[in-house]
């Protein structure tokens, strides 16, 4: 029987463009062109929905990966899911992480019960902008969820630990063309502010992950309930949204037993936004060893990655203690860098995948945050 075999690759990123760590994958024989499913990662710059480091270092990617598979630049997302999310606050390393799948048949004498990691990739229908942030959008990221799960072989949503998405958002000419058409969007601020257009297209996106899982039931779900009830919401989403998107991608991440993946994945909530025990239950879930209630530093060496959110609460207290973080001019750049430095601060390394910095989000429950960790097994 043909199983996945899934690998990671982290590659830090010297400039937006650069290109030179996927290179030298390519060189050694670790990435294939028919075995790339995705490029995942952080990009330097502000996060906005101008953000130009992040269409930069898109376009260089793209480039690149089109060179490499020899095909045209435009049938790039064909082949390959970008998931590119920006702004690097803090501690937050640039750096690319190369996602790889291949078929192999499955050894004899496996345990039945043991899951290793596998993925699924999926594009969604184009989104137009009157659909971003309300339900033409959730209804597109729960089909592709759906689709990128069928790609994986998982069929048990216990099994999804990650579902990674990048959707549009709004621009002044996408605005003008919706209008232009007699057609109203769901917000004129394209800040990421509590408002913005970028965070009602990020949990639009995260409503649809929790609809193609079964969390939020489609009968709860309308324009109005985003951004406005936050009972709902998806413990494994974790989105995204840019101006120069005009598709969903989605990429699933999850164990199963039809796997030859040396890798597994693991997930936790954070209960707040101090909550550095949840980033360790993250790691544990995972298969990170634990020595006197931290990981073992000999073990940390068998840790990939960590993908995280650090969405910023909507009180002003934590554990009954005042903040002022919500009055800070700068709080979307900070909230991302507290979370970069909280996980940090438990693993040790800077090549965190740490996106966020938003007021609320269906990203998770109230004032919580999810976590997600790669670790190599054999």
């Amino acid at each position: 029987m043909k199983v996945q075999r899934v690998e990671m690759f982290v590659c830090p990123s010297a400039t937006p463009a650069d290109t030179s760590g996927l290179q030298k994958l390519a060189d050694s024989g670790k990435i294939r062109p028919e075995t790339l499913v995705a490029l995942v990662g952080k990009t330097e710059g502000t996060g906005a929905h101008d953000d130009w480091g992040r269409v930069w270092a898109d376009v260089a990617l793209r480039e690149w990966t089109a060179k490499f598979l020899g095909i045209p630049v435009d049938e790039v997302a064909k082949h390959v899911i970008f998931v590119l999310s920006g702004g690097c606050p803090g501690v937050i390393t640039p750096h690319i992480a190369a996602v790889t799948r291949q078929w192999v048949e499955m050894p004899e004498g496996r345990p039945s019960n043991d899951k290793r990691l596998v993925v699924g990739r999926s594009g969604s229908d184009a989104m137009a902008p009157e659909e971003v942030g309300r339900m033409g959008q959730i209804r597109k990221v729960a089909e592709a969820t759906r689709q990128a799960m069928s790609d994986a072989g998982l069929t048990d949503s216990k099994d999804v630990h990650l579902v990674m998405v990048k959707v549009p958002g709004l621009t002044t000419a996408s605005i003008k063309d919706a209008e232009s058409r007699g057609k109203t969007v769901v917000s004129h601020d394209l800040t990421f502010g509590p408002e913005g257009a970028g965070v009602y297209a990020n949990d639009a996106a995260a409503l649809g992950v929790a609809m193609a899982l079964g969390e939020v039931p489609e009968s709860k779900l309308s324009d109005e309930v985003v951004r406005r009830d936050w009972d709902l919401f998806s413990e494994v989403a974790m989105t995204s949204s840019g101006g120069e998107k005009r598709h969903g991608e989605v990429v699933v991440f999850g164990n199963s037993t039809a796997s030859q993946s040396p890798l597994r994945i693991g997930h936790a909530v954070t209960k707040d936004f101090i909550d550095a025990e949840g980033v360790r239950t993250a790691l544990r879930s995972a298969g990170v060893q634990f020595k006197d209630g931290l990981p073992d530093e000999a073990d940390l060496g068998r840790l990939v990655h960590v993908f995280a959110k650090s969405v910023i609460p909507g009180s002003d207290q934590i554990r009954g203690q005042r903040i002022t973080l919500l009055d800070d001019a700068d709080a979307y750049q900070i909230g991302k860098a507290l979370g970069g430095m909280l996980v940090a601060s438990v693993t040790g390394r800077t090549t965190n995948y740490v996106s966020g910095g938003e007021r609320n989000s269906h990203q998770g429950p109230p004032g919580g945050n999810i976590v997600a960790a790669v670790v190599r097994t054999d």
